[in-house]
Order: structure tokens, then C-alpha cells, then sequence
């Protein structure tokens, strides 16, 4: 990595995992037992910068619960959340779904507070570079102006020079996904930066669950990236931050912590420098250890902001 960008990283890079309601964190990221009160939310923020919430794929936020996330996090002023579009957006029928506009009405807290980083557009695998899907993305894209957008296309449909200039005549930022690459899925590496920055999601290599019948969501995203398909990915978003305002990236090979512990290898492969993990995460993947040093968050033991 240049000096350039090792001296300047905290100005462009917002790393972090996908999501914080996981109870099988307990005991490797999150405490075992946890304290009284605890907190998963505020205890993601004060280890990282960033994280995509998930559950807004799933229902629709108020705006009370997205003002509330917002207070959560207050400890940290360089926080950033991403959000999944509501599910009706990006794989029901119609374009504009009655829960477009209470999607954009639970974001503007977020935004308001100068919290949101991007909008996700998560598309599914079925979704390719024809003519209705196109025409979807034009919809959506309009809809929810002024929102950053990011849009996921996981189809090798969308891996063509048109199909390039397409997503680049949206404006919205092209995620680079690292999923296994099976038949005709997106290959690695692609991405392209919007006008919100650049947007980055690691979804793990796990080849033999991704498209098995019946796995379920912990068993398609367990996998622990080894350092050495990490190393290339971080040469590929320490030039996106080079040229983006932003660049956002999402970890979210969840199960069991492994999510968070990626996160902090890739910050250090990125700054140089040896990010605080939890002790439980370190011994749980003790492959982490050589990347981080011991760090305790607020309300646990110790405060990781020092105050």
C-alpha cells in the first residue's frame, strides 16, 4: 500500500461486518455471558466504522427504531450505516411496491443524522441483463433519489461492456461481491464507484452450500477467508479509495463471528496497522491474532475509545 494511503485510510475506508443480531457470536465476538444491558449494536460500533443492516431487507423500519439505531451509536462520530432495500424492492413484481415510499421515509433518520452511507439494491442470482430488469433498476433508481444508492447484481449477464455502461449511467455505486463462482455467476474483482463511493460485500467461498437445496442461512455463509484471498481484494479497495469519496466494505460470512474477524484482517492488511479485537474472537480464530491486539468495548471491560 502507498503512504499516501495508509496515512488518510480513516478519511475514505468504513469496514465492518453485515448485520449484529446474532446469538451465535456469543462467546467469540460478543461476551459469553453477556453483561446486563448489553448492547450488540453499540458494542459493533465501538470496534468498527460500519455495518449493513439486514433485518430492513426483512420488514420495513420505522423511523422511531432508525432515530434509535442512530442514539445507539452516538460513541462513535465515524460511524456509517448501509442499509438492505426492503426486500418488495429488489425481488417482488412491480416497481414501485406500496413499501417504497414507507422505505424511504424509515431511512431519512438515518440520513438526517448524516448516518446513512448507501442504500443496497441486493438483487438476486435469477436477475440478469435484460430488458425488464433494466428497467426495474431505472424505477428504483429514480424512486429513491436523493438516497446513495449501491446496486448487487450477482448474474455474469451483468459482466459485459454494456451491461458496464448501463450500471455506470445510473449513478449508483456497483458493488464487487466475492461469492463462490459457480456456472454463470458475477466473477470477482468488478466494481464500479457511484456518486456515493465505492461498495465492496464479501459473502464467503462456501462451494458446497451456496446453491445446495435446504442449507440454510448460517450454513451458506460459513466460511473463514484465509489472508491469501483476502490479499487481493485489499490491493483492489486500496485503489477504489484512491478515486471514491467512500468506500464501504461489508463482511458478511456471519456465522459464528467469522464476519467480524475478516473485517479487522482486511483493515490491517489496509491501514498497516493492528486493529483491537475482542479476546474471544482472537482465540476463536487465533489466525487473527498476528493482524490485531487484545481490545475490551465500552461497558464490558474497559473502554476501547479510552473515555
Amino acid at each position: 500500500m502507498s503512504e499516501e494511503f495508509s496515512t488518510d485510510w480513516h478519511e475514505h475506508l468504513f469496514i465492518g461486518p453485515a448485520g449484529w443480531q446474532y446469538d451465535d457470536w456469543n462467546g467469540i465476538f460478543y461476551p459469553s455471558p453477556r453483561p446486563r444491558a448489553f448492547d450488540a449494536l453499540e458494542y459493533v460500533a465501538s470496534y468498527f466504522n460500519l455495518d449493513e443492516i439486514n433485518s430492513t431487507f426483512y420488514r420495513v423500519p420505522d423511523p422511531d427504531l432508525c432515530r434509535r439505531w442512530t442514539q445507539r451509536v452516538a460513541h462513535n462520530p465515524r460511524f456509517l450505516f448501509t442499509a438492505k432495500a426492503h426486500r418488495a424492492l429488489t425481488h417482488g413484481a412491480v416497481d414501485h411496491p406500496p413499501e417504497l415510499d414507507s422505505f424511504r421515509r424509515g431511512m431519512q433518520p438515518l440520513a438526517a443524522a448524516g448516518r446513512l452511507g448507501c442504500v443496497l439494491l441486493q438483487f438476486p442470482w435469477s436477475f440478469r441483463f435484460e430488458a425488464r430488469p433494466r428497467q426495474r433498476i431505472e424505477a428504483l433508481v429514480a424512486a429513491l433519489a436523493p438516497l446513495p444508492l449501491a446496486i448487487e447484481v450477482r448474474h455474469a449477464s451483468w459482466d459485459t461492456p454494456h451491461a458496464d455502461e448501463f450500471l455506470a449511467g445510473t449513478g449508483a455505486s456497483v458493488c464487487g461481491i466475492d461469492q463462490p463462482v459457480i456456472g454463470e455467476s458475477r466473477p470477482p474483482y468488478r466494481h464500479h464507484a457511484g456518486a456515493a463511493g465505492a461498495y465492496f460485500r464479501f459473502h464467503g467461498r462456501n462451494y458446497a452450500n451456496w446453491f445446495r437445496d435446504g442449507a440454510g442461512r448460517d450454513a451458506r455463509y460459513d466460511y473463514l477467508y484465509p489472508a491469501a484471498e483476502l490479499s487481493p481484494w485489499a490491493g483492489v479497495i486500496a485503489g477504489a479509495a484512491q478515486e471514491s469519496r467512500r468506500v464501504f466494505v461489508v463482511l458478511n460470512n456471519h456465522f459464528r463471528g467469522q464476519a467480524p474477524a475478516n473485517a479487522f484482517e482486511l483493515e490491517a492488511m489496509l491501514t498497516g496497522k493492528r486493529p483491537g479485537a475482542p479476546p474471544g474472537l482472537r482465540a476463536a480464530y487465533p489466525g487473527i491474532v498476528a493482524h490485531t491486539v487484545a481490545a475490551t468495548a465500552p461497558g464490558v471491560d474497559g473502554d476501547l475509545f479510552g473515555g
